[in-house]
């Protein structure tokens, strides 16, 4: 239905991308289509998925919110100018080996994304201002799965928009039926058998509803909404005025 779901996109090598237009507020607005677009990781860009990108969504910049680990050991698959790849490091909370769960990790992924929002706050706060600036649209917003570090910031993103919470919970929720191929990505992937993650619980790749609702829940217990989050980590009221008056028709 119109309003109610992201625009699935078929780009070679990319399993959980999806144009945020379309989505409805609450107060009958549209998020505008090929401005905001979320992803798993774009190093699984094949060479005909890189043309793809380019075609059907044109990036002036891509968010990249893996942490320097991450993309020392993997770099990029994307065909780019250097200026065009913004890297805002977010580092995921929970407790992905028993150890980590022993010294206090945090042991579902409600309490990761609620500690992420403050350990993480500054790279999600230039996210959100670098959305807000029309000349870097579209963008392409991804971390490894596209499912928690994203999750968050379009979560955030949305819900500043107005955007019902029960259209950003059946958004979050997509991803759960995308995580086939990104599972098997991050099981084959050195650097995450390193750290840990390929061994992960399986809750660690879950995107269930419930979660992502009581996250907006919880957020808006602490803060009230996502807008005053914004305003109390540092993004100006102006680049709140900014993301509501260019991405919403």
């Amino acid at each position: 239905m119109s309003g109610s779901s992201a625009e699935p996109l078929s780009i070679d090598g990319l399993a959980n991308a999806r144009d945020l237009g379309g989505l409805r507020t609450s107060d009958g607005r549209l998020v505008l289509s090929r401005q905001v677009i979320r992803s798993d990781n774009l190093r699984g860009l094949t060479e005909r998925g890189q043309g793809e990108l380019s075609e059907v969504v044109g990036p002036a910049i891509v968010i990249d919110l893996r942490m320097h680990l991450e993309v020392d050991h993997e770099g990029y698959a994307i065909a780019h100018d250097p200026a065009r790849i913004v890297n805002l490091p977010m580092v995921p909370q929970a407790g992905v080996t028993s150890e980590q769960l022993a010294a206090g990790a945090a042991g579902s992924l409600l309490e990761d994304y609620l500690r992420q929002i403050e350990v993480n706050a500054d790279s999600i706060v230039e996210a959100l201002r670098l959305i807000a600036e029309p000349a870097n649209r579209p963008l392409v917003v991804h971390c490894t799965a596209g499912k928690d570090r994203t999750g968050l910031v379009v979560a955030l993103l949305l819900d500043i928009l107005g955007v019902d919470h029960e259209v950003i919970v059946a958004d979050y929720h997509v991803t759960q039926s995308n995580m086939g191929p990104i599972l098997d990505r991050v099981r084959s992937s050195a650097v995450y058998q390193e750290n840990g993650l390929a061994a992960a619980p399986l809750w660690i790749f879950a995107a269930e509803p419930e979660t992502m609702r009581a996250f907006l829940a919880e957020l808006g217990e602490r803060y009230g909404s996502a807008e005053q989050w914004a305003l109390a980590k540092g993004l100006d009221a102006a680049d709140i005025e900014r993301l509501r008056a260019t991405l919403l028709a």
